[in-house]
């Protein structure tokens, strides 16, 4: 699975005692988020995913939970976001979550974000070597290497016509998400610490 995940500047949550909705400034002086804080909402997306796909202890199975490759970038403005390579050991990862309901996790905890199934190997190379060539910084997950992916579906996402209850006049995303749209209906939300 392709991820594309940006920051929001600011985390607004419902104070406790007072009731009233606070806004936290999580930026720095360049109006990024720290890397650090970001290299840690990053890697609680994974852990929220693996505990989802592979219960509580998916860090003492053999597999030790999903391996990533993600790349580190900055817009023009010096704001922070990732670009990443997710896959499972099991099976293919667009079949064991709902892309649309962790699209929606994502956005309601740190901001925008893109969620993408791969349409073939060289999409997927591509994807990965933009960002060594960019001389970004590219970080794999401890597990990296440790055993070989379960074979991605590239199977043609569904189209747009094909979707009950999606309107027909939105503008052509590539299946994106539709695909989304379809997943989250057919599998459900996730359960647990995700969304």
């Amino acid at each position: 699975m392709f991820a594309t995940l940006t920051f929001r500047r600011e985390k607004h949550f419902r104070d406790k005692h007072s009731g009233k909705v606070v806004a936290v400034n999580r930026t720095g002086a360049n109006g990024s988020m720290h890397p650090e804080a970001a290299d840690k909402a990053f890697r609680y997306f994974v852990s929220c995913l693996n505990r989802e796909i592979y219960g509580p202890k998916w860090n003492t199975r053999w597999h030790r939970g999903i391996q990533w490759a993600r790349g580190s970038e900055f817009h023009k403005d010096g704001r922070l976001h990732f670009h990443a390579l997710l896959s499972a050991p099991t099976a293919d990862l667009n079949h064991l979550m709902s892309r649309y309901a962790w699209h929606e996790w994502w956005y309601r905890e740190f901001g925008r974000n893109q969620l993408e199934q791969p349409r073939s190997q060289h999409q997927v190379a591509d994807y990965v070597s933009k960002y060594v060539v960019k001389d970004g910084l590219v970080d794999l997950s401890p597990n990296f290497g440790a055993w070989q992916p379960a074979r991605p579906d590239y199977a043609a996402a569904p189209q747009q016509g094909d979707l009950s209850g999606v309107a027909h006049d939105e503008p052509d995303t590539g299946g994106l998400m539709q695909a989304s749209r379809w997943e989250g209906t057919k599998r459900g939300r996730p359960s647990g610490h995700g969304p």
